[in-house]
């Protein structure tokens, strides 16, 4: 029974990936401008004869249909294109950007998830009191407040107020070390993390606040257990389902939303490939990275279904 969910899930992720492919090729295909107008220089676009030739040798002529069914079957095998600009693999530039934006995405989650859980078991162990109170409306503050906005805050107190943490640039672990690299990532991580860290708060808080008036929660409290070890043992974990859905979910959205934080700190990530692809009209760029951010938001998605699996054994048994 268990292997014929997994079978279904892993049906439907296929045919979520092939509709993700399908709607990223028409949505870049609709975009205004041409390709060719963006690779020739302006003194030569009156040569009508060389514009058709480069159209022929990009097979930009074919039609719609077989253009997507080859970029698809290509992808494949891995081969996402070249860029038309800077005849750039497509997954060389996406091997290149990807640490950095992984990192950043990674970085948030771990501070949204290292901060929330804590909080959101505090409010709901605490329910009502004053301490509640204020982190509610904490938390309510955070979620208002666009990841931008944070980004230059940030920037304007620990950059140009206190001088602690570098504005800009980016520092690979590889080349200056974690802690040189955890500098440069600190502050858009932060940024990132703001939302999900309220969001994962109040969405605790409430599951276990109905957790902890379970039978089963008032029982192991008759039996004089530890408050820590009912909260940690018996109740945090059936009411982390909602939010590991929702940090998957997060997780998926930063890997694509970092475009605005990696424009804000300068940062050589996928995001500012993209908004450079989407100037320069380099229409595999496009595509090739907007597939790659949609396959792994919908494959962390699916990486969420089946750790529902692993979390609540009252799923599996259905």
């Amino acid at each position: 029974m268990l292997g014929k969910v997994i079978a279904l899930r892993m049906v439907r992720l296929i045919a979520t990936l092939f509709a993700v492919s399908l709607i990223t090729f028409l949505m870049v295909e609709q975009l205004p401008g041409d390709p060719i107008l963006a690779i020739l220089p302006p003194e030569a676009l009156d040569d009508l004869e060389n514009i058709e030739r480069i159209r022929k040798e990009l097979r930009l002529d074919d039609s719609v249909v077989t253009r997507y069914f080859r970029w698809v079957g290509d992808a494949l095998q891995g081969d996402l294109g070249k860029s038309y600009i800077t005849d750039q693999p497509v997954s060389d530039a996406i091997k290149d950007r990807i640490p950095v934006t992984l990192e950043l995405a990674f970085l948030a989650t771990f501070l949204a998830a290292l901060l929330a859980v804590p909080i959101g078991a505090f409010c709901a162990y605490r329910e009502g009191s004053r301490v509640d109170r204020i982190m509610s409306g904490i938390t309510t503050t955070a979620l208002s407040i666009p990841g931008f906005v944070a980004g230059i805050f940030f920037i304007w107190l620990f950059t140009l107020k206190f001088n602690w943490l570098p504005s800009t640039g980016w520092n690979r672990i590889s080349d200056k070390g974690l802690i040189a690299n955890l500098k440069t990532a600190i502050l858009p991580a932060a940024s990132l993390a703001l939302a999900p860290l309220a969001i994962n708060a109040r969405l605790i808080r409430a599951d276990m606040i109905g957790t902890l008036k379970e039978d089963y929660v008032l029982s192991a409290r008759a039996k004089g257990l530890r408050d820590r070890y009912i909260l940690m043992r018996h109740a945090l974990r059936p009411s982390s389902l909602t939010a590991v859905t929702v940090f998957a979910l997060q997780f998926g959205g930063l890997i694509g939303g970092t475009v605005v934080i990696e424009t804000i700190f300068a940062l050589p990530g996928l995001g500012t490939r993209l908004i450079s692809g989407i100037y320069q009209r380099d229409v595999m760029m496009i595509q090739g990275i907007t597939l790659f951010i949609a396959s792994v938001y919908v494959i962390v998605n699916a990486a969420a279904d089946f750790l529902y699996l692993a979390l609540d054994p009252r799923i599996r048994r259905r």
